[in-house]
């Protein structure tokens, strides 16, 4: 039987139901995209819960880190937030930066990258974070809160447990320190002890490049579903599996594990040492030998002068070496900033030509230099233009004022490196003085009164002011002026010195007579006035008036009290007075010709020196202030000055202070 021919085949054609290579690359590059945001806005919700107090600061591109300030709440909405590639690990106020620092939401964190030389380069991110846990476990360090893969390293971060208040920064900053393996010294003496743990904490991050820039409180880091420019690669979690199981940590715990001793122990170490130095101290006063005070070590330019004269010790090592601390643009920085503060000028050229011999080498060149040294420059001559920035509502300088503290932290010199060169104020073990030490010292600088010479003058100031209102009955400001301080210091001794009551204890046989002692209107210390009648006694009306017994009259004389002596007035040279007198009526002479229209020269400056002449005559006679004029003329100097040009003597018209009844 014959075969029949086959037929030819036929392709099918392609059902409607597949997409272009096209459409489903943009399909899947949308869904990554969604569950980009979806880790971006779970990370967000983790770091900054909603309500919390303060504004978190998002950062859409990195080359500008100005970044935008958002509430809590406005964080799953706000398309800034969506595009963000960075988030503040902290809250703020106004502004991101520990002045306005709001609370204390990150207790802990580290920058770790792998770089070409390293050996975890190439391994994939989840192998590395589990060997860093191991070491954390075998160190004895809490476990982060979760760890970022950046693109380029890894970031650990611990979360607080609840917002804790800005006055931790400060222990914040030093748990930082000594969690990446610096020396922390925590009040505590025992120097192998910390030089271990710090050893510890340091082998933790052992093989990775630790950036020791980033224990600031207004740091940025990566957020999670957002992509790192310069590997291309997404930031994504890599423990805990999701942010749901995130754990959160108390800074007590945190510390007692990273800082080489606990708060107990620090507390325990110096109540010891204070009873140690009570006990030398009893005992040297015991035996009568002095302790020697210590060493007060200045120079020509004050405090900034001596930190650079120790910064270019430093730099005079050699290049090779600093190379090996890596503190040779560091060391420049702060040579810089010295010499802007001590208003020696420059410019980044000249620092750059004049540091580049100590430093030049290893990939560092005068170029690089001179762009680091630049931001200082730039502030010195807006210092120098007189411009100010706003700091806490006051003026400040623009000019660069790290503390000492600071500068040390940032160098952390190694010690034999410091007792090599002799370095006293960059030592990391240096002593630190406190505000009341600080302040102590400048008194003494500036020559205060010693508080018991104080106290002398305080007794001074309340006798003669209780004498000067004895006798004239001035108000405390009059006196507080006549005695060259303010009237706060009057009332101050008059509290601290007040007068002592006299008891008097008169006879049986004298015949004494009611009265009421009745006290100066002024007078805080209690000066007794003279006696005078006391008002009569008014009967009540059920009470039927009583008849007086006469009183028995006393052969012998009755002694006359004592009466307080009355102080001549005025209680000082008479011409100041009278120059006072005569300034006062001059000024208004002048005021009544300027403003009520009087015919000029009505009034003469002879006629006003006559009219304070008879005043101060008068004042005299009655020994008691009359006009109003203050004690004392505002210029005395000029005031003289002034009549000698006009031909009069004030000595003529001083009047006479002898009696009517005494002849010349």
């Amino acid at each position: 039987m014959p075969l029949t021919p086959r037929q030819s085949y036929a392709v099918p054609p392609v059902p409607s139901v597949l997409m272009d290579r096209a459409d489903v690359e943009t399909l899947l590059r949308e869904q990554e995209e969604r569950t980009a945001l979806q880790a971006k806005l779970a990370h967000l919700r983790v770091l900054h819960a909603p309500r919390a107090r303060g504004n978190a600061t998002v950062i859409v591109d990195s080359r500008f880190d100005e970044g935008v300030h958002l509430r809590t709440r406005e964080l799953a909405k706000d398309p800034a937030a969506h595009a963000a590639s960075h988030v503040s690990l902290q809250r703020h106020y106004e502004s991101r930066g520990a002045h306005a620092l709001a609370r204390v939401n990150a207790l802990m964190w580290a920058d770790c990258e792998i770089s070409s030389g390293s050996p975890f380069h190439g391994m994939p991110p989840q192998e590395i974070s589990g060997i860093l846990m191991s070491r954390m476990d075998a160190a004895g360090i809490p476990r982060p809160s979760y760890i970022l893969f950046s693109g380029r390293g890894l970031w650990c971060v611990w979360l607080s447990r609840r917002p804790l208040k800005t006055c931790v920064q400060v222990r914040v900053r030093r748990l930082i320190r000594c969690l990446w393996g610096e020396a922390v010294q925590t009040g505590a003496a025992n120097v192998e002890r910390v030089k271990a743990k710090a050893a510890a904490n340091a082998a933790i991050w052992q093989g990775m490049d630790l950036d020791w820039s980033v224990g600031d409180m207004a740091r940025v880091h990566r957020v999670a579903g957002s992509i790192n420019e310069k590997s291309e690669e997404r930031v994504r979690l890599l423990w805990p599996e999701s942010w749901g199981d995130v754990q959160r940590h108390d800074l007590d715990t945190l510390a007692d594990a990273v800082m080489p001793f606990s708060r107990s122990e620090t507390a325990r170490y110096r109540e010891e040492r204070d009873a140690r130095r009570a006990a030398r101290e009893a005992q040297a006063a015991a035996e009568g030998k002095p302790v020697a005070p210590p060493r007060l070590r200045t120079h020509s330019r004050g405090l900034w002068g001596a930190v650079e004269a120790e910064l270019l010790r430093v730099l005079a090592i050699g290049p090779d070496r600093l190379a090996r601390l890596g503190l040779r643009d560091l060391l420049c920085f702060h040579v810089a900033v010295a010499r802007a503060r001590t208003s020696m000028g420059g410019d980044a050229d000249s620092w750059a030509r004049e540091l580049a011999p100590l430093v030049i080498g290893d990939r560092l060149t005068e170029e690089n230099l001179r762009s680091y040294l630049g931001a200082v420059a730039k502030r010195l001559r807006q210092h120098e233009a007189g411009e100010v920035r706003m700091h806490k509502g006051r003026a400040v300088t623009p000019l660069y004022t790290p503390k000492l503290a600071k500068i040390r932290a940032d160098l952390n010199l190694p010690a034999d490196l410091c007792d090599e060169l002799g370095l006293t104020l960059l030592r990391p073990d240096a002593p630190v003085r406190t505000a009341t030490e600080r302040s102590a010292a400048r008194r003494q600088r500036e020559g205060a009164t010693p508080r018991a010479d104080h106290a002398h003058t305080l007794a001074e100031v309340a006798r003669l002011a209780r004498e000067i209102q004895g006798a004239t009955d001035l108000p405390l400001t009059e006196i507080a002026r006549l005695l060259d301080c303010s009237r706060a210091t009057v009332y101050r001794a008059l509290d601290a010195h007040p007068a002592e009551a006299v008891v008097k204890i008169i006879p049986s046989e004298e015949t004494v007579t009611d009265g009421v002692s009745v006290p100066a209107r002024n007078l805080k210390g209690g000066y007794a006035s003279p006696a005078c009648p006391a008002p009569p006694k008014i009967p009540g009306p059920a009470a039927p008036a009583a008849k007086a017994p006469e009183a028995r009259t006393s052969r012998r004389k009755s002694k006359a009290a004592p009466q307080p002596q009355t102080l001549a007035w005025p209680p000082y040279d008479p011409i100041q007075r009278l120059l006072a007198l005569y300034e006062f009526g001059r000024a208004r002479t002048l005021e009544a010709e300027r403003e009520h229209g009087q015919r000029q020269g009505w009034c003469s400056p002879w006629d006003d020196m006559m009219c304070a002449a008879s005043t101060l005559q008068f004042e005299m006679e009655e020994g008691r202030m009359y006009h109003s004029a203050p004690l004392k003329p505002r210029n005395e100097a000029k005031l003289r000055a002034r009549l000698a040009v006009l031909g009069i003597d004030p000595y003529l018209y001083l009047p006479c202070p002898s009696p009517d009844t005494c002849l010349h």
